[in-house]
């Protein structure tokens, strides 16, 4: 076990919350040839090395006793690309997955809505929306390849699926891809159950 390679630089990343993917080399070939020697070594520690089905790693986070202010504000940013991509016919997952953005693009305040939405997290400007960004960097769920410019990586599923799932339930049709989301005040109304299920932090104070 004492072999496995990286074992300190994952432990540092994966405690805050980082989520390690194919942008993460060579971290993260060793850990994917090897995840149940890697899972083995940190669950002494009473962590959980999750391999995601769409292939990426994380700690399971415990449940927590309260969330951090960032996180609804990503999950009011996420909707609404969500929302925007499905009201305009454009495939959600291509959209958002497989193409790069400009900060100064967005269409976080195109609409009177999304604005009240954001206002609601206390995000009032593209500057605001710059800091969601930058902390989703930190979780490696985005990858800056400018001063404006970024584009979403593989572990950004875990909340964009998330997405999907509450827009289906709220419109009655969980087993369709949705057209059009779920109105704002449910989608509020739902981001407890959402923070806990996808955002809960990790309180461990293990150490080597």
């Amino acid at each position: 076990m004492s072999e496995l390679p990286h074992l300190q630089e994952l432990f540092d990343r994966l405690k805050r919350g980082y989520h390690l993917s194919p942008e993460d080399e060579p971290m993260f070939s060793a850990v994917a040839a090897d995840h149940e020697a890697y899972a083995a070594y940190f669950a002494p520690l009473g962590l959980k090395l999750v391999r995601h089905p769409r292939e990426f790693f994380y700690f399971d986070p415990e449940a927590a006793e309260s969330v951090p202010e960032t996180l609804p504000r990503i999950a009011v940013f996420s909707f609404i690309l969500v929302d925007h991509a499905a009201n305009a016919g454009r495939p959600i997952e291509d959209y958002l997955l497989n193409q790069h953005f400009l900060i100064s693009k967005l269409p976080h305040f195109s609409l009177d809505r999304y604005a009240e939405l954001l206002r609601q997290v206390e995000v009032e400007d593209s500057a605001g929306l710059r800091t969601v960004l930058k902390h989703m960097e930190r979780l490696g769920w985005v990858k800056f390849v400018g001063e404006e410019e970024f584009r979403f990586l593989r572990p950004f599923h875990r909340v964009f699926d998330k997405c999907l799932d509450l827009s289906a339930a709220g419109s009655g049709r969980e087993n369709e891809t949705p057209s059009a989301f779920i109105y704002p005040p449910i989608f509020i109304s739902a981001l407890p159950v959402m923070q806990t299920r996808i955002f809960s932090t990790s309180r461990t104070a293990a150490r080597f």
